[in-house]
């Protein structure tokens, strides 16, 4: 079976998924659901590690769709590690974020349309990453945006709900429109939609073409899709209202997958994003991250802090993408999936357990309730703080060195700012990641190293004497050691699917997995397929280190000192600057006065106007043309149909007259042509 079949059997597969779990959503059992979905979902990742594993790279295969003239319009599925990569990545996160499900929305009346959907936004996140041409990637990037209304608003008797699935919808046509002038200037410049073919017509441009203002053009506009779906300045406010949809649709389209879109998207561009565009994108990421940091510093909602988190790491993959360390951000972008899901699957965990709380004032010594997901949450969060031995240190800190890299090369010292801020942005990561912790799962006076050092030597200790007792039977085993295997057993039990799926995320998020030495990016297996090289500024890295552990440090300390005067009921903080950023700068704000305040006072005025004036004018056309159809149907009717009706009527009258000289009697006709010569005479005679 070739590659291009398997791709196609997967994307029926979740077609056929999402149609019958759709129509069947009322009658199949939850067990049957999910035991369905997720069935679909692990045979998709065994088809994407089976194409990883066969020899086609770099193919480009083509079937033709529609012809418009002489033009031929294809569909292009394209093969090449970046794709095998993503491919492999949505499905990875979408299985576990579904066995997450089954726990977390059992119970839920509408448990088959939530799976349902599920399958649709695989399909349409399957579709960009395979995609070889615009026409494919704008089709299936619009579908995700579809998926994503109808998951962020599936709790749609909640108002809030409602509200944030359409400011996520409408928000996301704003730049999606930017998105589509772009494509559409592509064709117009290069005259195909094939991505092979527009680098490779690219790459033929001299170097003072290649930086003309229609190609920075193109390049800002295709990075206005970037900007709305992967919540860059200034389209960034719609992510935080989408954590009103179920917490896993967080963990899989707000943090993993579809906000990640973006910055695959601009991946795929990037040999055609001259030196002025890759410079704008660098300035919008840096604001972007730090912004972002800054609003997650205050937060209250458990879920609000970790959207504002991924809007600020999101920032940092455009911050890679602008200075040209495309590679970087990819691999943040990998690392980022793992954790920042593992840290959405814990925090849906706690609300669960919490009974769907989600403001941290009211949480607190939640570690000893549910260690597992603390642990998991912790490790996690040590991987987004940037911490070593974790994998957001690897990706991260390559994002960071090869910032300050590019910044050396520059022209002015103005642009050490660039990494300067990314540097700033780790260390407040830290702060906020380590504040979560404190209020959610530690007691008010708890140490938290001396909590996480303990309880990896208890852990370790138990699992000792778990394998000493499976190799060694001994039958005088003392009372002490019984409990503790009892313990043991007790602490497996707890392991359900939303467990399982936060352990999943939790080993995913070591810096072990992505490299055999945890304290170097250049010896993953990543930057051994995507090509990564970093010539100086390594010490950064052990910066970064420092300011991280500062960040951590600064985090307890200062949340400490705020948990003993925290105020439950407050809806927000005191100062100015600190209200200022717990409303994201009150850009919804800015935004509903500027926009959508005058565009709803004027409504009533268009609506007159239209009603009054074009309607009005309209509909006096329309009975001008109703007068004049009359008049017309009365002229046909009278005098055209009258002469007709009369030329007729004579001619029948002049048939009878004539067709009584056809009577068979010879004197007829012989008075006939007597009469006829008489007449020929008079006339010749006249």
């Amino acid at each position: 079976m070739s590659a291009e079949q398997v791709i196609l059997i997967n994307l029926l597969l979740y077609l056929a998924g999402f149609s019958f779990l759709l129509y069947k959503r009322n009658t199949l059992s939850e067990q049957s659901v999910g035991l369905l979905s997720v069935t679909l979902n692990v045979i998709g990742v065994l088809f994407s590690m089976g194409i990883r594993l066969s020899d086609i790279m770099g193919d480009v295969i083509h079937y033709n769709w529609i012809f418009i003239g002489d033009t031929a319009f294809t569909i292009d599925i394209i093969f090449n590690d970046l794709t095998f990569l993503m491919y492999f990545l949505v499905q990875f996160i979408a299985l576990w974020v579904q066995v997450f499900s089954i726990k977390y929305m059992s119970g839920d009346p509408s448990f088959g349309r939530y799976f349902a959907y599920i399958n649709l936004f695989i399909l349409a996140m399957i579709g960009i990453v395979i995609s070889g041409n615009l026409l494919m990637i704008y089709i299936f990037w619009e579908l995700v945006g579809v998926c994503s209304y109808l998951l962020i608003g599936f709790w749609y008797e909640k108002q809030a709900a409602t509200n944030a699935a359409k400011k996520a919808f409408l928000v996301n046509r704003v730049g999606d429109v930017g998105f589509l002038i772009g494509i559409l200037l592509i064709y117009r410049y290069f005259g195909t939609f094939e991505l092979g073919e527009i680098v490779h017509k690219a790459s033929l441009i001299p170097k003072a073409a290649f930086n003309s203002p229609v190609i920075t053009t193109i390049g800002l506009l295709i990075f206005c899709g970037c900007i709305a779906k992967s919540a860059q300045l200034p389209l960034q406010i719609w992510l935080p209202d989408a954590m009103e949809g179920p917490t896993p649709v967080s963990a899989l389209i707000h943090a993993a997958t579809m906000v990640a879109a973006g910055i695959f998207l601009m991946a795929r561009f990037f040999p055609i994003l001259n030196a002025d565009a890759l410079l704008v994108m660098a300035i919008v990421g840096t604001l972007t991250a730090f912004f972002g940091a800054c609003s997650a510093l205050v937060q209250y909602d458990i879920k609000k802090l970790l959207a504002f988190s991924t809007i600020s790491q999101l920032g940092l993959m455009v911050v890679g993408l602008g200075i040209g360390a495309v590679n970087a951000a990819l691999f943040h972008l990998v690392t980022h999936a793992f954790f920042k899901a593992g840290l959405f699957l814990c925090a849906g965990a706690v609300i669960h357990y919490t009974h769907h709380q989600q403001d941290m004032r009211h949480m607190g010594n939640l570690r000893k309730q549910i260690p597992i997901i603390f642990y998991c949450y912790t490790i996690c969060a040590a991987a987004l703080a940037g911490l070593p031995l974790f994998s957001g240190f690897l990706s991260k800190d390559a994002i960071i060195v090869a910032a300050f890299e590019w910044a050396a090369n520059q022209p002015k010292q103005i642009y050490f700012a660039v990494p300067a801020i990314c540097l700033v942005v780790s260390g407040m990561s830290a702060y906020y990641m380590m504040r979560q912790i404190y209020l959610v799962f530690l007691e008010r006076e708890d140490n938290p190293l001396e909590l996480i050092s303990s309880g990896a030597v208890s852990f370790y200790r138990n699992l000792a004497k778990r394998i000493e007792g499976i190799v060694k039977v001994d039958d005088d085993v003392n009372e002490q050691d019984k409990l503790t295997v009892e313990s043991f057993y007790d602490a497996i039990a707890v392991i359900g699917p939303m467990e399982l799926s936060a352990i999943v995320m939790a080993i995913a998020s070591l810096g072990f997995v992505f490299s055999v030495n945890p304290f170097n990016a250049e010896s993953s297996w990543f930057f051994e397929t995507f090509t990564h090289t970093s010539k100086n500024y390594h010490w950064i890295a052990y910066i970064a280190i420092l300011v991280s552990l500062n960040g951590v440090l600064l985090g307890y300390i200062y949340t400490k000192e705020e948990s003993n005067k925290l105020d439950k009921f407050k809806t927000e903080p005191d100062g100015f600057v600190a209200r200022l950023v717990f409303h994201n700068f009150y850009l919804s704000e800015l935004y509903q006065k500027l926009f959508v305040s005058p565009i709803l006072w004027l409504s009533p005025l268009i609506y007159k106007f239209d009603s009054r004036i074009i309607d009005g004018f309209i509909n006096l056309i329309a009975r001008i043309f109703i007068g004049i159809a009359g008049i017309v149907s009365w002229i046909e009717t009278n005098l055209i149909d009258g002469l007709v009706n009369f030329v007729a009527n004579m001619t029948g009258k002049a048939g009878s007259y004539t067709r009584q000289i056809q009577n068979g009697k010879a004197q007829t006709y012989i008075i006939t042509i007597f009469v006829c010569l008489v007449l020929i005479i008079v006339l010749l005679i006249v």
